[in-house]
């Protein structure tokens, strides 16, 4: 990791929309964010953070990056701790101004918010952030997806989304102001995924939106 602070603004290089919703049948709701870092904070009434949470967390508690494929969640306004489950202490884990996150981590926001960090697949940087169930991301969706490189859907564990009826893996990929789907066996075309558009193949179904 790099020694030098990081700037606590979302970063967004491209200029581009940085926010998709994607809302999957048999799966849920998933909010995909493709830019280089992401706030996470509680429900605010203006300029709400980027990953919002129905929970007691200051606007901008904290602030998730991702840096030449390494994550990391630092504070902002608030508190970060590691996981005390995950490190097998009964006590809280003391907060820190940054924690890295390794696939599988666990990290606490504020007084006692969970938060699971994965990266499912082995193949693509794209990481799958999802808080304890006693708590809900805002616009209902199930878990946030931060894009490095690609997404994978599919039936497996192995993927960011997995659909346990779905007949075989799909790969979605951001191109410039849009998305690309195909499905995950070489030789086959990229084809377009159209916003606001319900998209069916594989057994599965998907609309995706722009935000």
């Amino acid at each position: 990791m790099h020694s030098h602070s990081l700037s606590t603004e979302p970063s967004n290089q491209s200029g581009q929309p940085d926010r998709w919703a994607l809302w999957v049948d048999g799966a849920g709701g998933f909010l995909l964010i493709t830019s280089l870092s992401a706030t996470i904070g509680g429900p605010a009434s203006d300029d709400e953070a980027m990953i919002a949470v129905q929970a007691d967390l200051r606007r901008r508690e904290a602030l998730i990056t991702r840096s030449n494929g390494q994550y990391q969640v630092q504070a902002v306004d608030g508190r970060v701790a590691p996981s005390a489950s995950a490190s097998g202490n009964r006590e809280s884990a003391s907060p820190q101004a940054v924690v890295s996150l390794r696939p599988e981590d666990s990290f606490v926001l504020g007084d006692g918010v969970p938060f699971k960090f994965r990266l499912p697949n082995p193949l693509s940087g794209s990481a799958r952030l999802t808080v304890d169930r006693r708590y809900r991301f805002r616009s209902h969706v199930d878990a946030i997806l931060l894009i490095d490189d690609t997404l994978v859907i599919g039936p497996s564990a192995d993927c960011h989304i997995q659909v346990p009826h779905a007949a075989g893996k799909l790969v979605l990929m951001p191109k410039e102001n849009a998305w690309q789907i195909k499905p995950a066996v070489a030789g086959t075309q990229w084809q377009n995924l159209q916003c606001g558009t319900r998209w069916h193949d594989f057994d599965l179904s998907m609309t995706l939106e722009k935000l």
